[in-house]
Formats: C-alpha cells, sequence, structure tokens
C-alpha cells in the first residue's frame, strides 16, 4: 500500500486542504477581472483590497471604516458577499420549505414595485416571493408570459429563478443551504445611540430598542448599525442619487451552493452549483427602497440535466406581479446566452465583480452601469429636476464608463452637457444654462464618432422656473427679503454639505470614493447675482442678462459623517459684502438696474482672482429676491446723504434711501412700461378672468390655481396678492387673434390664433367676487391691506416659447416686469401703487364666456357637455371627446377605459384553501373608469390610470407621459409638450391631477376615489380604485351648458346681443368642427332641459347606450353582450392604451408600459361568459333588487322553514347589498346614490358620489351663468375715500357702490353709481352695460372745507358791498355824464305868452363869449312844444304863479354873468 504521507501525496493533500481558505482569503475584490471582461466590460482591476480593510486616496488602507467586506474566519463567503451563516445571525430555511418557500415576518414595511410588503417568501428556486408561486412544470413562469389571472403571477425578486434544489446526501465538506436575517437599526423605534444611551425615544435606552421583534434571525445592535452604514457606502459608489438614502432596515439573503432542479452527484462534485445573495434595504418611512445582488458563482445555466439548457432556463429578474411589469438584471445579449455570465460581469465594476444594483420601491430602475449596446436601456439620474438657470450637476449610471474616453450629455433641441467621470459606474455632468420649461429627452454616449454605436442610454430631465424648483437654495422666508425694512439683517441659510465636491479634487482620476469625507472638503462662497433684461448692442436685441455683483460670505462644508443626511445651517450678514465686483461708479449708477436677483452658493477655487467676477462653478440657486439690500451697503451715494462714512447707517435712513431710490425706479418702470405696446387688449379679450371664483374653478382647461397664491394647494405666501380666498393663473399663455392694426370684430372668428407672452391672474375674495386694483388704493386702510388683487403679467409666470428673449424667461421675466414693480411701487415707495395698477388694471370679465363643463364619476353616473344625464354601464375603451381637425384647431382625442367594478365580497383570505387564483376577481355589474388617454396633434399621450389592487399605498395613481412614469411628489406641477400637468397633493397619493391642453384650452380634473383620505377609513386599507373625470370646453368649439351657440366677445357692448347673432350665425357658418363623444353623446340632437334631474328611466336606458355604444365604443372587453358593433366614421378607432405614438416606441420597452396596456381589474375567461357576462342594470332592476333583498331582510316569516331559509339565504348573499333598507333610507330620490351604493355594496361609495352630484349640480348652475359686467369704476383720487361695501362686488350688474369720505373729509363728486343695462335708442339689438354717469367722486378736508366755507362767505359779503358800490359808482357816473352832456349841450328857453297865457316854444339861445344881450340869436321854435301835452303840463294850479313871472327874462335856470 502507497504510503500516504510520501512527498507528493502530502503535497496533493495540502493542496486541496488550503483550496478553500486560499480562495477566501487571497481573492481581492477584483480577482480575475483584471482585463476585459466579458462582453467587452472593462472591470477595473490594480485595486485589490484585503478583506476587512477599505480604499483610500493615495493607496492607504484602513481597517473597520470603508467598503464592508467578508469576515476572514469563514471560508465560504465569496470576494463579494457580505457576512452569513449561523455564526452572523443567520437563520436557515427549513428542509421542508425549500420548494414551497419559506414565509417569514419583516416586522417593517418594504416597498417594492408599488406595494408594501411586511412579509417575504423564500425558495430555494432562487426568489423572495410575495405571493403564491406556481412551480409546475420545468419553468417558473411569471410576467406577461403567465395566463393571469387565471394563474398566478406573483410579485417577486428573483436573482437565479429557476428549478434548484439543496442537496441532500452529506458529502463531506459541501456546505449548502439557504440563509436570511433582518438587520434594523437601533434608532429605528427611537433616536438613542451609544454615546448617549438615554436619548432615544421618549427616553428609551438603546439595550431596549426594536421592540415587539421576535425571532432569532433579527440583529438590532451595533453590529447592525454598522453592516447598514456599510451598504450605505456601497449604494454610494453605485447607485446615482443614493448618498441622500439612509438605511433603517435590510433583508439579507443567501443561497449558498444551490444545484440545479436535475443535477446529479456528478453535476455537484464538478462544482457546478450556484452562491448568490440579496440585500434589500429600506429606510424607516418605507419610501426608498434598494436591492443588492452579489453574485459569488454561477455554475448551471438552466435546472435541465447535465448542463442542458433547453428548459427550465434560470433567469434574474424584479417581477411587479399581475402583469404590471418585469425587469431583467441584465437585459444585454451574452446573459441571453448563458446566464451565468453575472457572475462574471457587474454593475459597479470598481467595486467588485458579480454585484448589480436597482432601485425599486416603485418601478424597478437599475443602478450603477451596464453594456447593453442596442435598443433602449433607462438613465438613473439624480438629480432629474433642474433650475433653468442651470449651472448645476447631475449625477448619471448609464453605460459602463472607460477612462480613456469623454462623454457627453446631449440634450433635445438644446446644447449639450460635458461629463466627468467619478468612477466606471457613475457619471457627473455640468448642465449649463437652459432657457426652457418642462422635460427633456436626454442622451448619454461617449463622443467618439459613429464608430461607437453605444447609443442605447435615454432618460428625461426636468427644467423648472427657479420659483417652482424643489432642489433650490434654502435661505429662509423668501418673501423677507422683500420687505423695506428687512426684519433683519441676519437671514438663515441652509444646505446639505454632500451636494458640494471639492473642484480640485477629480474623483475618477484621483480613484477617490464617493464616501470619502475629503473628497466634501470645500470652501463656499455665496454670490449675488443681478438679472436684468436689457438691450445687447452687439445683437441689436433685449436679451437676458446675469451679473455676478458680489460675494456676501465664504463657508467652509462641513464634511463630517454626521451631516451626509443633516443639512449645514448658517447665517448671512447683510450689511457686509466681502467682495464687490462693481466698482464705486458702477454702484451709484448700473446697481439699480437690476430690480431682481438671487443668490448662489458655489465652490471657491484656489487660484480665483478676487477683483474680477469669477465664472461660478456649478452650484446651488435661490428664488428670485430683491437685491434693495445692497443699495446701502458700502454704497458711495448713501455713505454721503447719510453722513456715515462706514456705510452702516441707522434703519430710518437705509429705510428713507430706499424709499428715495425705490420711487425713482417706480418713476422709471412706469415710463418704460408706458412705452411698450398695451397689452391690456390682449389679456382682457383673449383671457378675460372669470365672474365668480366657482367659474374659475371650473374653467379648468384655462385657468389653474395659482402654485403660490391658492388655499386648494394650500399655499398662500404670496405677499403680492394677500387677502385673496384664491388666486387663479392662466393655465397658459395667453392667446390673441387680433394682430396689426385689424379690429373687424369678426375678423378673429376665422383667424388663427397667436400666443403671446401675457398671463392674467385674478383673485377672489371670500365671498368669491373679483378684487379689483381701481379700489385697493380706496379700501386700503394700513400698510399691509389684505386686499391685493390680482393683475395681468406682461411676463407669464411659467415664460414663453421659446423662453430666450425678453419677457419670455420662466420665473425671471415676471420677476423683472411685474412683481418687482409692484414691490417698488406698492410696498417700498410713497404713493406710488396707483402708478402701478394704472399699468395693470384687474379684468372685469367683461370678456369672458363660461366653458361647457360635463363629467362623469362613480358607476357611470354621466353629465354631458349639453346637459344630458344618464347612467351609462359597459365594460371596454370609448372615446369620452373627439374634436376632428379643423381649419384653425388640432384633432383632440380623449378616450376612457371602463372596467367592471370587482366584488369586495370576495374574501382573499380563503385563496388556496377554497378558492383558486382566478376567482380573487369576480366582476359585478357596474363599470367605473380606470383609465384616461389625452391627446391631440403635435402634443404628447398623456395617460393617466388608477392603481391596481395592493398597489395603491404609496401612490393611487400612474401619470404616464410618453410611455415612462412620472412622478410629481416634489414636483407638482410639469410641463409638456402640448400640455401641462399639476397635481394636488394636498391628500396622500395624488389622487387629484389636473391636465390642460395649451392651445386647445380644453382642461381635465381626474379624482381617484373622490380624493379621500384613506387614512381616516380604518376599514380600508387602500382606496377603491376608481376615477372620477370633470372636463371643460372652451366656448371656441361652440358647445355651451344652455345650449345656445356661443361666439367670442358675445359680452362686449360693441358687438351684438347673443340672440341676434343666433339668429345670423350657425354652426356651419363658424366653421366649427363637430364635438361628440360619452360626454357628448347626440351632438346633431336637441340639447338637454336645464335643472332636469336624473331619473330612474335615465339608468342604463338601451336607446341610449345602443346609440352610444355603436358610436364610441373603440374596443370591448369581450364580456359584453354586443359581439358585432357599427363605428361611426368621424371616429379615431385607434386604440390609445395599447398603442404608442411614433416618439414613444422608443420606450416601449419600459416596464410601466405594462401599466398603462393593461386593465387593473382583469378577469379570468370564466367570468366574461354565462351568467357571468355583464348585464346592465336598468332603474327598475335597482329598484326590484332592493325591495326584494329589504324584504328578505325585514320579513321575519322568511327563516321559518329551513329549506326556505337556507335559500333566502344564499340569495341575499350572493346578489343584495348589504342592510338594502338602509339605503333606501340614506338615498332617498337620489338615483346616483341608489346605483352606486347597491352595486357596490359600499356606503362610502354611495354617499360620496351623492354629495359629489349635489356639489357638481349646484357649482356647474353657478358657474354656466353668464354675468354682466360694467367693469371697475376707475378712482382718480382714492384719498381719505372710503367704499360700501368694503369688499363687496363692485363690477357686476345689479352691482350699487358708494363712496364716502372719512370723518375729517367731505365727498364731492357723484359718489353712489349702480351698475344697469343700457339699449342703443338707434340699434334696439345694441345692449351693454354700464354705470351711470358722473363726475369724480372725490374728497376734500373738513378744516379746509370750512376755511373755504368762511372764505366764500367773506368773499360774497365782500362781492354784495362791492356790487352795491360798483352800482353807485355806476349811477353816479351815469350822472355826471349826463350833467356833463348838459352843460356842453345848447340851453333851451321857455317863456310865456301874455295874450294866451300859455308857454311858447322855446328859444335856443346861444350865447356869445361876451354874453351880450344884443348878440343873441333866437333858433325857430319847436313843434315839440306846441303839442297838447306841453299845454297840459303848463295848466292847473301854478298857472298864475306863471303868469307873474313872464316879466323876467325868458330863460331857466341861473344866467350870472361872468
Amino acid at each position: 500500500m502507497r504510503d500516504f504521507c510520501s512527498p507528493p501525496i502530502k503535497i496533493g493533500l495540502l493542496i486541496w486542504l488550503c483550496c478553500p481558505f486560499v480562495s477566501a482569503q487571497g481573492q481581492g475584490i477584483n480577482q480575475n477581472i483584471g482585463g476585459v471582461g466579458v462582453g467587452g466590460q472593462n472591470i477595473q482591476g490594480g485595486q485589490n483590497i484585503a478583506q476587512g480593510q477599505n480604499p483610500i486616496a493615495g493607496g492607504q488602507t484602513l481597517t473597520g471604516t470603508g467598503l464592508y467586506n467578508a469576515a476572514t474566519n469563514n471560508a465560504f463567503y465569496g470576494v463579494n458577499l457580505v457576512p452569513f451563516g449561523p455564526e452572523n445571525g443567520d437563520l436557515e430555511v427549513a428542509p421542508g420549505f425549500l420548494t414551497s418557500g419559506q414565509t417569514i415576518d419583516l416586522h417593517q414595511h418594504f416597498p417594492f414595485y408599488g406595494g408594501l410588503y411586511n412579509y417575504t417568501t423564500i425558495s430555494v428556486n432562487g426568489y423572495m416571493a410575495f405571493a403564491t408561486v406556481l412551480d409546475q412544470g420545468p419553468t417558473i413562469n411569471i410576467g406577461l408570459e403567465t395566463d393571469w389571472p387565471r394563474v398566478q403571477d406573483p410579485a417577486m425578486i428573483a436573482p437565479y429563478l429557476c428549478k434548484q434544489q439543496i442537496n441532500q446526501d452529506s458529502i463531506p465538506g459541501l456546505q449548502t443551504g439557504v440563509f436570511f436575517r433582518l438587520a434594523l437599526r437601533q434608532s429605528l423605534f427611537g433616536s438613542g445611540n451609544a454615546n448617549n444611551p438615554q436619548a432615544g425615544f421618549f427616553g428609551q435606552s438603546i439595550d431596549q430598542a426594536c421592540p415587539g421583534t421576535s425571532g432569532s434571525y433579527i440583529r438590532c445592535n451595533a453590529q447592525s448599525d454598522y453592516f447598514l452604514e456599510e451598504m450605505m457606502r456601497w449604494l454610494q459608489e453605485g447607485v446615482a442619487g443614493a448618498s441622500m438614502f439612509r438605511a433603517d432596515a435590510a433583508v439579507v439573503v443567501t443561497w449558498l451552493n444551490t444545484a440545479s432542479a436535475v443535477s446529479g452527484r456528478s453535476d455537484i462534485t464538478n462544482n457546478e452549483l450556484a452562491t448568490y445573495q440579496v440585500i434589500w434595504m429600506t429606510d424607516q418611512a418605507a419610501r426608498l427602497s434598494y436591492v443588492i445582488l452579489n453574485y459569488e458563482k454561477l455554475g448551471f445555466d438552466a435546472a435541465d440535466f447535465r448542463q442542458n439548457s433547453r428548459s427550465g432556463r434560470c433567469r434574474a429578474v424584479f417581477n411587479g406581479g399581475n402583469h404590471t411589469g418585469l425587469v431583467d438584471v441584465d437585459p444585454t445579449h451574452p446573459f441571453k446566452e448563458t446566464p451565468k455570465i453575472l457572475a462574471q460581469r457587474s454593475g459597479v465594476p470598481s467595486m467588485v465583480r458579480g454585484r448589480y444594483m436597482f432601485r425599486v420601491d416603485d418601478v424597478v430602475r437599475p443602478g450603477g452601469c451596464s453594456n447593453k449596446t442596442g435598443g433602449t436601456y433607462p438613465m438613473l439620474i439624480y438629480p432629474n429636476i433642474v433650475n433653468t438657470l442651470g449651472e448645476l450637476t447631475i449625477d448619471i449610471n448609464a453605460i459602463c464608463l472607460d477612462y480613456t474616453k469623454t462623454y457627453i450629455l446631449m440634450i433635445e433641441q438644446r446644447q449639450s452637457a460635458s461629463c466627468v467621470i467619478l468612477n466606471p459606474s457613475i457619471a457627473r455632468c455640468f448642465i449649463p444654462r437652459i432657457y426652457d420649461w418642462g422635460t427633456k429627452t436626454v442622451y448619454f454616449q461617449p463622443q467618439a464618432g459613429f464608430a461607437d454605436d453605444d447609443r442605447t442610454f435615454v432618460g428625461y430631465v426636468y427644467f423648472v422656473p427657479p420659483t417652482l424648483d424643489p432642489m433650490r437654495l434654502e435661505i429662509g422666508n423668501v418673501f423677507e427679503w422683500f420687505k423695506n425694512p428687512l426684519p433683519s439683517t441676519l437671514m438663515p441659510l441652509t444646505w446639505y454639505p454632500r451636494n458640494f465636491t471639492n473642484p480640485d479634487i477629480a474623483p475618477g482620476e484621483f480613484r477617490v470614493p464617493l464616501w470619502d469625507p475629503s473628497l466634501y472638503n470645500v470652501q463656499l462662497g455665496l454670490y449675488v447675482i443681478g438679472y436684468n433684461e436689457a438691450k445687447d448692442n452687439e445683437l441689436k436685441k433685449f436679451t437676458p442678462k446675469y451679473r455676478v455683483i458680489c460675494r456676501l460670505a465664504t463657508y467652509a462644508n462641513r464634511n463630517q459623517d454626521e451631516y451626509r443626511f443633516r443639512p449645514q445651517e448658517e447665517w448671512i450678514n447683510l450689511n457686509v459684502v466681502e467682495q464687490w465686483y462693481m466698482s464705486p461708479y458702477e454702484r451709484r449708477t448700473e446697481l439699480y438696474l437690476y430690480r431682481v436677483g438671487f443668490l448662489k452658493l458655489a465652490p471657491i477655487r484656489a487660484n480665483a482672482i478676487n477683483q474680477e467676477a469669477p465664472q461660478l462653478l456649478s452650484g446651488l440657486v435661490s428664488s428670485p429676491i430683491s437685491l434693495h439690500f445692497l443699495w446701502t451697503v458700502q454704497n458711495p451715494e448713501f455713505q454721503q446723504s447719510s453722513n456715515d462714512p462706514l456705510g452702516a447707517g441707522n434703519i430710518a435712513a437705509k429705510t428713507a434711501f430706499v424709499v428715495k431710490k425705490a420711487t425713482q425706479m417706480c418713476n422709471d418702470w412706469y415710463d418704460e412700461d408706458g412705452a411698450l405696446q398695451n397689452f391690456i387688449r390682449d389679456t382682457e379679450t383673449g383671457n378675460s378672468c372669470p365672474c365668480t371664483m366657482t367659474q374659475a374653478q371650473l374653467d379648468l382647461g384655462r385657468f389653474m390655481p395659482h402654485p403660490r397664491c391658492s388655499q386648494e394647494f394650500r399655499d398662500i405666501t404670496c405677499p403680492e396678492m394677500i387677502g385673496a380666498e384664491n388666486c387663479y393663473l392662466s393655465a397658459q399663455n395667453v392667446y390673441s387673434r387680433e394682430a396689426g392694426r385689424h379690429h373687424d370684430r369678426n375678423l378673429h372668428l376665422d383667424s388663427q390664433r397667436m400666443q403671446t407672452h401675457y398671463g392674467q391672474v385674478c383673485c377672489y375674495s371670500k365671498e368669491g367676487y373679483l378684487q379689483q386694483t381701481s379700489y385697493q388704493p380706496v379700501i386700503k386702510v394700513i400698510e399691509n391691506m389684505f386686499y391685493n388683487p390680482g393683475y395681468p403679467m406682461r411676463a407669464y409666470e411659467f415664460g414663453s416659447s421659446p423662453y430666450l428673449g425678453q419677457f419670455e424667461v420662466p420665473g425671471m421675466s415676471s420677476y423683472h416686469s411685474d412683481y418687482m414693480p409692484y414691490f417698488l411701487c406698492c410696498k417700498f415707495s410713497k404713493f406710488r401703487c396707483q402708478m402701478f395698477y394704472w399699468r395693470r388694471p384687474s379684468s372685469s370679465c367683461q370678456n369672458y364666456i363660461p366653458p361647457a363643463v360635463g363629467t362623469i364619476m362613480g358607476g357611470g353616473v354621466i353629465e354631458s357637455l349639453d346637459n344630458q344625464r344618464f347612467i351609462f354601464d359597459q365594460p371596454g375603451v370609448f372615446t369620452l371627446l373627439h374634436i376632428p381637425a379643423s381649419t384653425y384647431s388640432p384633432e383632440v382625442k380623449i378616450q376612457v377605459r371602463l372596467e367592471r367594478y370587482p366584488n369586495r365580497k370576495v374574501d382573499f383570505s380563503l385563496l388556496g384553501h377554497y378558492m383558486s387564483q382566478q376567482d380573487l376577481v369576480q366582476p359585478t355589474n357596474v363599470t367605473v373608469v380606470t383609465g384616461v388617454a389625452i391627446e391631440s396633434t403635435g402634443t404628447d399621450r398623456v395617460v393617466v390610470t388608477a392603481r391596481g389592487d395592493t398597489r395603491r399605498f404609496r401612490y393611487r395613481t400612474n401619470i404616464i407621459i410618453g410611455n415612462i412614469l412620472r412622478y410629481f411628489d416634489t414636483l407638482r406641477i410639469q410641463k409638456y409638450n402640448g400640455f401641462m400637468v399639476y397635481v394636488n397633493n394636498v391628500q396622500r397619493g395624488q389622487p387629484e391631477i389636473y391636465v390642460t391642453m395649451d392651445e386647445q384650452e380644453i382642461g381635465l380634473k381626474i379624482t381617484e376615489s373622490y380624493a379621500l383620505d384613506i387614512d381616516r377609513l380604518f376599514n380600508y386599507q387602500e382606496s377603491m380604485g376608481l376615477l372620477d373625470i370633470r372636463l371643460s370646453v372652451p366656448p371656441a368649439y361652440g358647445v355651451r351648458s344652455d345650449g345656445n351657440i356661443n361666439i367670442n366677445n358675445i359680452n362686449n357692448p360693441n358687438t351684438e346681443s347673443s340672440a341676434q347673432l343666433n339668429l345670423n350665425l350657425d354652426q356651419n357658418q363658424l366653421n366649427r368642427p363637430r364635438v361628440s363623444g360619452l360626454l357628448r353623446p347626440f351632438p346633431d340632437s336637441t340639447y338637454g332641459v336645464m335643472n332636469e334631474p336624473l331619473n330612474l328611466n335615465d339608468v342604463n336606458n338601451e336607446q341610449i347606450r345602443q346609440q352610444i355604444i355603436s358610436n364610441y365604443l373603440i374596443q370591448s372587453d369581450g364580456s359584453a353582450s354586443y359581439a358585432n358593433q357599427q363605428y361611426s366614421n368621424n371616429r379615431a378607432e385607434e386604440n390609445m392604451f395599447t398603442s404608442n405614438t411614433d416618439s414613444d416606441k422608443a420606450f416601449s420597452v419600459f416596464p410601466e408600459v405594462s401599466m398603462k396596456n393593461e386593465p387593473i381589474y382583469t378577469v379570468a375567461p370564466k367570468y366574461m361568459t354565462g351568467r357571468y357576462r355583464f348585464v346592465p342594470q336598468t332603474g327598475a332592476d335597482i329598484v326590484q333588487l332592493l325591495q326584494m333583498c329589504r324584504g328578505l331582510q325585514e320579513n321575519a316569516n322568511i327563516g321559518m322553514q329551513p329549506l326556505q331559509g337556507n335559500l333566502a339565504f344564499q340569495i341575499g348573499s350572493r346578489y343584495c347589498p348589504d342592510n338594502p333598507g338602509m339605503i333606501i333610507s340614506v338615498c332617498g330620490d337620489s338615483v346616483p346614490c341608489l346605483n352606486d351604493y347597491t352595486l357596490f355594496n359600499s356606503e362610502v361609495l354611495g354617499t360620496q358620489v351623492q354629495d359629489a352630484w349635489n356639489s357638481y349640480q349646484n357649482d356647474r348652475n353657478q358657474a354656466m351663468r353668464q354675468y354682466n359686467s360694467c367693469g371697475m369704476i376707475n378712482i382718480e383720487y382714492p384719498e381719505y375715500m372710503t367704499k360700501t361695501p368694503a369688499f363687496g362686488s363692485g363690477y357686476l350688474q345689479g352691482d350699487v357702490v358708494r363712496f364716502g369720505c372719512f370723518q375729517t373729509h367731505w365727498i364731492h363728486g357723484e359718489y353712489e353709481y349702480k351698475c344697469s343695462l343700457k339699449v342703443d335708442r338707434h340699434n334696439p339689438y345694441r345692449v351693454g352695460w354700464e354705470w351711470n354717469k358722473g363726475f369724480q367722486p372725490w374728497c376734500r378736508a373738513k378744516e379746509i372745507e370750512n376755511y373755504l366755507t368762511w372764505l366764500t362767505a367773506l368773499a360774497s359779503t365782500l362781492a354784495i358791498i362791492l356790487a352795491f358800490i360798483l352800482v353807485f359808482l355806476t349811477c353816479w357816473c351815469v350822472k355826471r355824464k349826463r350833467l356833463d352832456a348838459m352843460q356842453r349841450s345848447p340851453k333851451k328857453v321857455y317863456t310865456i305868452d301874455d295874450d294866451t297865457e300859455r308857454p311858447k316854444s322855446p328859444e335856443i339861445e346861444i350865447d356869445n363869449d361876451a354874453f351880450e344881450p344884443d348878440n343873441k340869436v333866437t333858433s325857430i321854435s319847436s313843434p315839440q312844444l306846441d303839442s297838447p301835452s306841453v299845454e297840459l303840463r303848463s295848466r292847473g294850479q301854478h298857472s298864475v304863479q306863471n303868469s307873474q313871472l313872464s316879466p323876467r327874462p325868458a330863460f331857466l335856470g341861473m344866467n350870472t354873468s361872468v
């Protein structure tokens, strides 16, 4: 016999015994992968890291602080596995559960593919499942390959899915099994730590952490904390954005040395075994979830015998379950050829082979990198929300990177971005300033010419205005920056230090791991950047201009471990400027040209020159702020005016200086804006405000709640509109039909509309009426008056395409042209607010015409656009609205998917006991809306669906645009091609979605389960899974809710009345497209009757059903009794849920496409035929059912006989709703309530549809009302004036407005006005609404009034005296004049005839100069003196006397000679 101790045998025995230990300890992380890997993948070599040690820059190694590797005392850990086994706290799956799987409790909810799971089933077949797995046959089928719902399609994490086995033979030296453990952080139920044991939640000590987690596989100690920290470092090295993830729980499952199901002993002895591992992590809130897959070795491709891979082929997949989608770990061709390649390749080549990382909380997204070279592969981008101001960085997971190549990120329709390599898995790209708003598709590829075919990687980035950017720099309450004086000169500054890296350290070049704290050691500068829109002399245009004005301060970025998830908080001293980039002359002149600006926090290069304005590196930017705080900092003009050489000044001096400069800037803006085109005509005619708040709420296509000034969004932080109950912003740019100098009122009816850069803002009082700018100066009684009306905007807040020029930049243009002038004139200046409102008068709804509104809610309850009310149930895809293309309007297509609602009486717990998989979803005879698809010519396709059962925990709806699932967690408003989509996230799970079409001005409100707060309904684990749709169509399409044909400007006083226009114009003459669909089923028939209630005869009326199915059914689900349908010719027959546009086909391979294509309540084939086929329930059927069921409930004699009682119980339990008597009493005569309560068997759904229907009817009746408006009264002199009522309506017909003055003043002018109808007497069809005529009201102080009264009295007295004096003087002057005339005239002498004693004719004596008697000349006597009248006067009692005077000289008067 040969001696076994001979030297050859000894050497061989030592080699055999030592090989396992050598392989475990001697193998580095990158053993056997130094060069180019399989499939051309470059795996980084030269970094053989010893186990238990970590790589540090500079070649140093530190033990216990770096990447977590296997311990040196276990021979069975691979090069990439974390410690496992009983010595590490693992339990082994019991042999009896290896095939079917052992279910374990996770004691924490883990999110996966939209579901929440606190359990998992671990099987030897290479999966962690969350439902029953059908493993019959050689292949385990999952995903779309299964015949679900007839058979199972379980959700699972399957690192290597195929039939496998654990060898039951006791082969010496072979360790095998499936191990699992759960690691929980100590602070999961508290906040304690090892250094402060009593700092836990409510004083809970560390040794009492994680209570209630029974099970020996659970670890909640210092080792588990260390393990979770190391896993987080792994993720940082491989997944973009994982640095923001904090792992609080992890499940570790390890499959050790499993063999294929049909393998024999020879396969096992040939080491054809598989060892792999899953690490599944989540945070405490169960919002984020990541999976790390480690493949140590894969010795077989399939479960077939002797490496034959013809059947039972192995797969590595993530399956969402129930046909929601499937994601392969490696979708490349080499993996398809041989799945064993997973152990040779890697998604993180810089770390180790055989490792892959994924984000799995919702739709699974791959992290790390991939070598896929064909088709489409989704990139993982963080952050994918980028400010339009640009100059930011984003991290990308895409292709596996090569340090010798240059990579770029191409942005759709914009310039490309340069990228650097952080490690072979992550690239960092520097986004330039992108003038845009909305989603842009991006492509990542090497810049190597056409020879490189790596053009697979596609992603998307949201470019948002700075006013909506959720990733902006936090500077405290933004609106404190718009006050004068500032509330404090110390403002907070907050940022996360891990957002900044040292620009002088290139991680890819120096091989620095991303978790290394030295990478984040950097100096940061806080810069002020001014914004202006001024003339560019080179371009000969007015363009946006940015200028770095100064650096306020410098901060050290804190790189300690505690700041990985903790923000750094600093203070900004606004009295200090660290470095100016403006000369003293420029600070006196050009500084005031920048009305608005923003702050930017960016790294400072070591070689930066302080005197020159730097080219800022990528950083974080703030919201727009006012720059008035810089006007008094080291400003020579302020120092000179305040006699303060240091420029500090006191608050009063600073405030006065700001007021002075703001007044000048307000005056300059007033002149500047006055020189521009008058845009009020376009905003008032093209987008006049709704007359009431109810109209604004229902006008979904033209107006939306203001993102910062609306209680609907619960965001009322905007100071420029304080006091309004709700403000509404135009949902798109104002469109205008009139151009040039054409003002024919009928021209715009047939003209193409053009998009302007204007916007409209409408604010409403608590009573629901418009607030008016003209009344604000009258009502204002305090400095910050809570009455600030909305006003039109020259620059729309969301920008204008192409977002490049003057008035077009999103956010910044509106602040420069509209918001800052408001603050300059109304807040900073004194008595200048009226000037601002003269340039920005609010709308008075004089040209507003309400839209046509329709709805479908609950179980098919419909009110059409033209007053048709009915209930319609039928499964299938229907046309909700179709508007064909016309000369001046594009085609509009809106489709809905109606599905049979499942019977909620089915008990899911019976699955596997008394119920099979196909019996879980049993349909009822009521249909609900589960999806809506919207598209127009040249726009994206928007698909909104409800999520399926057990998927509505975090998100209740899917919003799929361009075949990509969109998220609205941090960005509520998103812009797409031709659409705006925004979400009201007041309730959890995005249950309320708004979609507006830009050019068409059609809007939809999509509500899931009535937007109920499901957390308060303890009987419901998730929402109900049905959609309600509200649709508004603008009057431009000629559909009115009151049955009249509509044209624009029908309410304009300069146009004819609506009655006359309806006589002269019909729909054909106006060339309007035909509007039809489920919400206008009979476009050619008469309109419905106003205020007619819904009655039982309208429930599934067969005549209505036949016409709707014949005209608008796109695709049936097969369960209907209508086999052959006749389709109309004016309808698009394409199913928008299953088809793809040309631009969307590239993304059709994404997993979320399955959510769009598949119904959410798919039923097995047996429930689509026979007695289970769909039968619509009429009103008579519902009443009969309720009466029968109530009889079964209330008739005491029903159960007297055993057989009768048993039959009655079977009928009642199968067909009757619970408590039918309550249904009748609760619903009364409400048909929607009776229908939904009965067929859904749900009190919540019954009462909700009743409330929703009644509320909608009330709102619709108010919204469709045509209000007549006189406009606001323009008050020129608002000083000391009051308005009665102060906040009441002052613009509608019938409104009476009375103006008065305070007790110190008297009112003057016309002070009471009434809005009333005015008829043109020349044309009785020409009417208008006007205020009564009168002079402007104004107020005068009583002191001045009294002074003027006394002054008037004195003046009147003096005037009277002067009048008497004037009369006296006048008379005296007249007398003197007459006397003078008599003295200068000839003298008449009367004599008496001696004979007749009668006067003789007078003789005119003309005296000569000497008055000699002889020289007298007697004239001829006058005939007048001989008249009888003279004779009569000479008679009388004086005749004797006259006779006695006859001897005297015949001369009257004195005749004294001189």
